[in-house]
Parts: structure tokens; C-alpha cells; sequence
């Protein structure tokens, strides 16, 4: 073989995919900032993962004048998490790696990362979307702010309604005729927050359904990342291409129910 010829094996590393993809991927998860995130338990054994929960104490009730409040204990309880697999695979022919047009080897990387990305947030709003504790709309000021009421949130910029666009703009639209104080995002919680209304960030997201939105405070969520990005690549000597496959295994959980409202009828 002639000194430097530029082979395949040259071009295309699995650890330094692999390398690339586990540096980036935590600041891909667009919902990160609202997760717990934990790396201690990378290379532990075990295809389920015992965490702590908070429970939801349940709605408020009635209380008549002189009558004393009914106090709920708060308890932690232990749930169990099956670790799942998020992977994709992408095929590259020998003639698109070596004419290098339009950089196959770069963009593979980047959609690689770009997909588990998507399925660790994917993941991160469905178990969101299992709390409990309900508002009748976070498409309007006063929706919002019963919203906020709930969580009793000090720091309104530490949390996130998540809007479809339709939802997102029908709250914008509400905030600028009530001059609540709509804002471009400065220094946003999340990566592509629009605005924020009532200090709260406003994320505008095909992730969720119109009508389906939710009100998330920091630390609501925990992601375990349960193992680094592992990347493999094979080659298919008939076709002449390269096969590259990523995959992480995480698991993602709703860690503490009262932090976390979400758009429907109060109490249902």
C-alpha cells in the first residue's frame, strides 16, 4: 500500500465518533436543563434502575371558616425504570466517503447525535406528561399564572411551559394585549426558548399536541445516562458502502410529581 494513501479505516473511527457524539450529545438534549442528570451509574449492571420519586399529595380541598387544613404527609417512593436503547444507523457508499462532497463522514456524525438526541427528549416530555396535577389552559396570561400558582414557583426563569407553536403563539398573542410582560429570551433555560411570559421561558415545540401543553419546573425530571455513546461501523464487501451504527442507553423519569403541571380540566 502506497505511505499515505487515504484508506477508509482512515476516515471513518468509531471512537472518535463515539468521542465526538457522548461530548455533544448532553448539550443536544434540548430538555436537559429542566432533568436531574445522572453519569454515576455508567458501567453499573442492570437493565432496571431503582430511583426516588415524590408522590403528588393530591388537589387542595375546601376548607370552611375556622376549620383546620388538612395536612398530607409528603413520602418518597422507590420506582423502577427500564433502561432503554436509543439507536440509529446510517449507510455511506465508498464513492461518497472518498469524494468527500458535501462531507458524509461530518453530517453522519451529526445526524447520529441529532437522532438519539431527539429520542432522549422524546422521552423526557412523555414522562412529564404523566403528572397529575392539571390547569384548565397555559395558552392565556391567567392560565399561566394558576399554573404558577400551583408549583409556587420563586424563580418563574428556572421553569418552561411547553407549547405546541399554535399554543405558544395564541400565549403570546394574550400576553402583548395584557402587556404581561412577553420578552425575547436573553439567556434562555432552554436551547430555542422563544420568549418568556411572566418570567416564565416559553418553548415552542412539535413535541407536544395542541391543547397538550405543560408547565415544568427545574428538577421535575431525572435522566440517567446509563452507558457513553457506543459507536460501530462494518463494512458490506458486495456493495462496497459502510455501515455506522450509535447507540446510548439512558433511562428518563419523572422524579418529583409537584413540579410539574399540565394543560386539561383542574382535578381530572
Amino acid at each position: 500500500m502506497a505511505v499515505g494513501q487515504t484508506v477508509l479505516a482512515n476516515l471513518i473511527d468509531p471512537e472518535v465518533f463515539a468521542d465526538l457524539i457522548s461530548a455533544e450529545l448532553p448539550k443536544k438534549i434540548r430538555f436537559s436543563p429542566l432533568a436531574t442528570v445522572h453519569n454515576n451509574l455508567v458501567g453499573q449492571p442492570g437493565s432496571t434502575l431503582s430511583f426516588p420519586a415524590w408522590t403528588y399529595i393530591g388537589p387542595a380541598a375546601d376548607v370552611a371558616e375556622g376549620q383546620p387544613i388538612p395536612l398530607d404527609q409528603m413520602s418518597q417512593t422507590q420506582k423502577s425504570v427500564p433502561v432503554k436503547k436509543a439507536a440509529k444507523g446510517v449507510e455511506i457508499t465508498d464513492e461518497a466517503v472518498l469524494s468527500g462532497l458535501g462531507d458524509p463522514i461530518g453530517e453522519a456524525n451529526k445526524q447520529l447525535l441529532m437522532s438519539i438526541a431527539d429520542k432522549v427528549d422524546n422521552d423526557l416530555i412523555t414522562a412529564a406528561q404523566t403528572a397529575t396535577q392539571k390547569t384548565a389552559s397555559l395558552t392565556t396570561v391567567a392560565g399561566l399564572t394558576a399554573a404558577i400558582n400551583v408549583l409556587s414557583l420563586e424563580d418563574p426563569a428556572n421553569a418552561a411551559v411547553i407549547l405546541s407553536p399554535a399554543d405558544a403563539s395564541a400565549l403570546l398573542t394574550d400576553a402583548r394585549t395584557l402587556g404581561a410582560g412577553s420578552d425575547v429570551m436573553a439567556n434562555n433555560l432552554i436551547t430555542g426558548a422563544n420568549f418568556r411570559v411572566l418570567g416564565v421561558n416559553v418553548v415552542s415545540s412539535n413535541k407536544v399536541t395542541t391543547g397538550a401543553g405543560l408547565l415544568v419546573n427545574q428538577g421535575a425530571l431525572a435522566l440517567v445516562m446509563k452507558r457513553n455513546v457506543q459507536v460501530e461501523a462494518d463494512r458490506d464487501i458486495v456493495t462496497k458502502t459502510t455501515v455506522i451504527t450509535a447507540d446510548e442507553h439512558y433511562a428518563a423519569y419523572l422524579y418529583d410529581a409537584t413540579k410539574v403541571v399540565i394543560q386539561g380540566v383542574q382535578g381530572v
